[in-house]
């Protein structure tokens, strides 16, 4: 998997976990997990591998609603 910009996202939703190159496929994950009955603990998390000190923030939920709602 080659990173864009040395960043990538994990969407952990329990026992299922993904990893993505870019928020907009994991965003479109997020859709199907809830969708499935899963979403009730999901989170999704930004790794910024950067440097050599890797950060991980979590996404907060209102950026993942106003990419869901530019997406309809």
């Amino acid at each position: 998997m080659k990173l864009e910009n040395n960043k990538f996202y994990v969407l952990d939703a329990g026992p299922d976990k993904w990893i993505f190159t870019n928020r907009t496929d994991a965003i479109t994950q997020i859709k199907d997990v809830v969708k499935s009955g899963n979403g009730e603990n999901a989170k999704l998390l930004s790794i910024n591998a950067d440097d050599d000190k890797w950060e991980i923030l979590q996404v907060d939920w209102k950026q993942i609603a106003f990419e869901l709602i530019k997406e309809e």
